[in-house]
Parts: C-alpha cells; structure tokens; sequence
C-alpha cells in the first residue's frame, strides 16, 4: 500500500493531512466569526443607550433588537453594565487619540486654538458615531461602576488649561480652573439637549459656540 506525500508539516505551517487545508482556518474564521458578534452586540446595545437611556434598556431588549442567541449575548457580556463599559471605554480612547492628534497638528499654537480644534474634532466624531456618542453619555452614568470615566476626560483637557494658566495665556481665576470641567460638561448637555431641540443648528455648531463662549472670559 502507498501513501500519497503531501509534503512536509511545519510548527509554522500545520496542514490537515486529509484537506492540506491550514489546521489554523477554522479557528480564524470562527475568531472573526465571535469578532463581528461582539461588534454587532455592541453597536444595539449604543443604539438603545443613546436613544433610550442607560437605565430604560435592558438586556432582552437588545438581544430582541439584535436577534442575538442569549447565549452568545451572556458569552461576551455577562452584564448590561460591561456593555456599558466597553463603550465608555471606546469614548475614553477615542478622547486619548484626539488629544494626541491635536498636539501634534497644533504645535506652537495658542491653547485656544487647540482647546476649539479637540471639541470640533470630537463634535464631528460624536455626531456620526452612535458607540462614541453612547460612551459619551455613559461617562456620567451613575449606575455603572466607573467613577473616574467623566473625571478621566476632565483631566486630560485640564491638563492642557493648567500648561496654559501656567505659561501665562489663560487667566489664573477659580473660573479657569473649572474651565474642563464645565467644556466637558457643556458637550454633554449639547449632546442630550440638541435631541429634544431638533433645530436647523447642527451639534458642531453648537459645541463650537460653548467652547468659544468659555475660552472667551479665560484669556488673558
């Protein structure tokens, strides 16, 4: 009896010997399979946090919406509030990166400038994006167990105030040392306001016009 070579089998590249198929592809396409759930999970659980509320929204609610298998839901979430967090998550880096960004592209400029262009960037980002936008809201939710995620946004653009009230370009008053917190602040409520509103001023806009008005009272 004979047997047909098939060629040789390395650690590297493991082959099925009756397919020669990569022993790695069913669990690569089941991986990506697991990957597009969890995405799909977390885009109706955004959508119902956004428009519904944290606290009007329940975990069958989103399995309905989504046609998920409850097990799958439980498989990636074991709660409604790691759903939450995973989005606020995604806000907090979304923050990270546009802070980053805006250092880079605003080198040398006045904190004005760079304060106005962190808020529009994010303005624009939020506006088309129902995750970051969820994630947003969500950073003031009381019931999830994430006390520091407004705190965490406050901070990085206080940090930016404080270089600015120390090199002198920003006004040293209790005002300005609030100046984070209330930019901060002011989005969120644009955010749940402009919902309500539904007016012909597009949410940029409305960020914009909040930015400037602080910034305004804080040059020196």
């Amino acid at each position: 009896m004979t047997t047909d070579w098939i060629g040789p089998v390395t650690m590297s590249d493991p082959v099925c010997p009756r397919t020669g198929r990569p022993l790695g592809s069913r669990n690569s396409a089941m991986q990506a399979r697991a990957v597009r759930t969890r995405e799909a999970i977390i885009a109706v659980a955004a959508q119902h946090f956004d428009t519904d509320g944290y606290g009007n929204t329940s975990v069958n609610t989103i399995i309905g919406t989504g046609d998920f298998a409850k097990g799958a839901i439980y498989y990636h979430f074991p709660t409604k509030e790691t759903m939450a967090q995973q989005l606020v998550s995604d806000w907090n880096v979304a923050v990270a990166e546009t802070v980053s960004e805006v250092a880079v592209i605003c080198t040398g400029r006045r904190v004005v400038e760079q304060l106005t262009a962190i808020f529009i960037s994010l303005a624009g980002r939020i506006a088309v994006d129902t995750g970051l936008r969820a994630g947003m809201k969500l950073t003031l939710e009381p019931s999830i167990d994430d006390a520091t995620a407004f705190t965490r946004w406050v901070d990085s653009i206080g940090d930016i105030v404080e270089s600015a009230i120390t090199d002198g370009e920003l006004v040293d008053t209790s005002t300005t040392r609030r100046l984070a917190w209330n930019l901060c602040a002011g989005v969120v409520g644009i955010v749940h306001a402009s919902v309500t509103l539904r007016d012909d001023v597009d949410l940029t806009t409305r960020i914009h016009d909040m930015v400037a008005a602080h910034l305004h009272s804080a040059l020196a």
